[in-house]
């Protein structure tokens, strides 16, 4: 298979290019979502709603594990981009051969942690007794996939730094179709449930990052890969971790207000947990466009900061803002008009939809609220400022989400879910107009700087 020929974003129309750009990684983040949502679907049509509350109830617990290092992944997109922006081929090797480094120690990593962790996890944030060994299970199982998970999202990122979108796109396809057929053998006619869908994914992810790291090592440029250039390279790692730790562990954070709000869920049952689950997967599909969106803007502008090109970032923020506002508002739209049906597809108790169509209204249908956290926050990771937003992220996805279930709907005379969930538009709308203020003072920062490097340029 050819590779294809890799965009320059120094230069020319930038909506057209972040479009393009776009849509291969917002394929490939729904068919990776495709993992989770075939299990949740699958296990919930022909297994029943206490199988699909045990999936959905790990989902929060998976989160806080998972999102550290897959945050740090970023740092590699970043710190790839940097390069080809300089066109500095040796350190596009450095970058290729630390990042794959990073991602098998981190995937062993949540590999042990996840195994050990599961139960005490699940038990602290009061899963029901009667779905959380089927619980422990499914996470036991699909953790063992997690050093193929890391591979892949490592080898994406820096993929994706050289402007290569497509060969993710194959990867998943594939994948998530093995993902499919497994589930279907070992839920409908085998009746394993919870342990043949964590199995689905867990081949489907070893797949996924084989034939990652088999094209990899086939590239004749700056990508390529070999086993024996494999280490850790100081400046080049240090770069990954400056940059995609604080969003790291901004995710875990966030992750961390999660898995409160899925206690305050877990407190309603089984039924509303899955219906939960139901409504939280169908949410994935805003998320997989908007961080889609979010790395093309990170991609870009992380180019032509390396090309010394600060003038063209509020065109790439324009961009940004219209290309995620669009898919949100599409998908808001349909989920408004069509959710009850499109609810079916994952469990046909009238009662789970009933729960699910409560989530939708107050969380799934409002996420063109979550643009500007999205796009601000991927320019300033783009441009190297990656604390800030950490700090935001922390301050309004993590603190004031945790201080307002444990204060404010704690003491509300007549509880409700949709009490919980009313937290997450609040916290959006309050993170990107941070974001963006703090957007602005960066941009202006770095014009300067620029226009005093240039003046120095024509002095000398």
């Amino acid at each position: 298979m050819e590779r294809t020929k890799k965009p320059d974003f120094t230069n020319g129309k930038v909506l057209k290019n972040l479009i393009f750009f776009a849509i291969p990684m917002a394929i490939a983040a729904l068919l990776q979502m495709l993992f989770n949502a075939a299990d949740v679907a699958i296990v919930g049509q022909f297994g029943g709603s206490e199988y699909q509350a045990a999936v959905g109830a790990t989902s929060s617990t998976v989160h806080i594990i998972v999102n550290l290092f897959m945050g740090v992944a970023i740092g590699a997109n970043v710190a790839m981009a940097n390069a080809v922006g300089a066109k500095d081929e040796p350190r596009q090797q450095k970058v290729v051969h630390s990042s794959i480094a990073l991602a098998l120690v981190s995937g062993f990593i949540i590999l042990f942690a996840g195994w050990f962790l599961s139960r005490p996890i699940l038990s602290a944030i009061k899963t029901p007794s009667e779905i959380i060994d089927y619980s422990v299970v499914y996470m036991q199982i699909y953790f063992l996939g997690a050093p193929a998970m890391m591979v892949y999202n490592f080898g994406a990122s820096v993929q994706r730094g050289v402007g290569e979108t497509k060969k993710p796109v194959y990867y998943l396809l594939v994948a998530g179709i093995l993902n499919v057929l497994i589930n279907a053998v070992t839920v409908i006619f085998l009746h394993l449930h919870v342990i043949g869908v964590a199995l689905g994914t867990t081949v489907s992810q070893y797949l996924a990052a084989a034939w990652l790291l088999f094209d990899l090592f086939k590239a004749k440029d700056g990508s390529n890969f070999s086993p024996k250039k494999l280490r850790f390279h100081a400046k080049e790692t240090k770069t990954i971790l400056v940059i995609g730790l604080p969003m790291g562990l901004s995710s875990c954070c966030f992750s961390l207000a999660n898995l409160l709000v899925q206690s305050s869920v877990n407190a309603y049952g089984e039924l509303a947990i899955a219906g939960n689950t139901v409504a939280s997967n169908l949410g994935q599909i805003g998320d997989a466009f908007a961080s889609s969106v979010e790395k093309s803007v990170v991609t870009i502008v992380g180019q032509n900061m390396g090309a010394k090109k600060p003038e063209r970032l509020h065109r790439i923020i324009g961009a940004g803002l219209v290309a995620c506002a669009t898919c949100q508002t599409v998908l808001g739209t349909l989920l408004f008009l069509f959710g009850n049906y499109i609810c079916m597809i994952y469990n046909a108790d009238p009662v789970v939809i009933e729960w699910a169509l409560k989530r939708l209204g107050m969380i799934e249908t409002l996420h063109i609220l979550t643009c500007g956290m999205y796009i601000f926050g991927g320019a300033l990771r783009g441009m190297g400022y990656s604390f800030f937003p950490m700090f935001i992220n922390l301050f309004f996805s993590c603190i004031c989400r945790i201080l307002y279930l444990v204060f404010i709907y704690a003491a509300m005379p007549v509880q409700t879910i949709q009490a919980v969930y009313l937290v997450y538009p609040v916290t959006w709308i309050l993170a990107s107009a941070f974001q963006a203020l703090f957007y602005f003072v960066c941009v202006r920062k770095e014009k300067r700087a620029h226009a005093y490097h240039s003046a120095f340029q024509n002095y000398v």
